[in-house]
């Protein structure tokens, strides 16, 4: 099977997962694939929207009601007490509907915000309705941005197929990790 084959089989399926468990590289290159034409845009968003929150929703649960004394739970409760998350502890007594809607775009917090946010009286139906529109913003941005990517490439190198394809996908992954990487270094700072 070829890797066009491949990501039309299982591109919207890789493009959740890949937002479920990381995020903006794999909605960027859902868009990348939307527009070389092997799924379309809108079933590409929703996947995106799908993975991401879902994620968001699992993470905000499992703080909320998971014991604090077992290994899942001390895990949590150690992740939201580290000092990288102070600024946000500072943030969130403030506007914690603002980092309801913000976190998802703020590397380094996609975890630690809903993990924290299940640790103040948010509710969680304000939360769930405050994180859907967050993620349907994040995942038409993303996709889209991937989708004009994918564009302007295809203007400067021509039509893709197959091994141009392959190679326009691992350039996306490679830049959308050495973003990732340099924002959660500038972050840590």
């Amino acid at each position: 099977m070829t890797l066009e084959g491949l990501l039309s089989r299982w591109g919207l399926v890789a493009v959740f997962w890949g937002c479920f468990f990381e995020g903006e590289t794999a909605a960027i290159l859902g868009g990348v694939i939307t527009h070389h034409g092997l799924s379309h845009w809108a079933l590409t968003a929703l996947s995106a929207f799908a993975g991401a929150f879902l994620a968001d929703q699992i993470w905000f649960l499992l703080s909320r009601h998971m014991p604090r004394e077992g290994r899942i739970g001390s895990w949590l409760t150690r992740m939201a007490d580290r000092t990288k998350a102070s600024w946000l502890h500072q943030w969130l007594s403030r506007h914690p509907d603002g980092l309801t809607l913000a976190f998802r775009f703020v590397p380094g917090t996609r975890i630690v915000g809903p993990v924290l946010l299940a640790q103040t009286a948010m509710r969680w139906r304000r939360f769930t309705a405050l994180n859907a529109l967050s993620c349907a913003v994040w995942a038409v941005l993303f996709t889209g941005l991937g989708y004009h990517f994918g564009r302007a490439v295809t203007l400067m190198l021509g039509r893709l197929h197959g091994l141009h394809l392959g190679l326009m996908l691992m350039i996306v992954a490679g830049i959308g990790l050495a973003l990732h990487l340099i924002l959660q270094r500038k972050a840590r700072r």
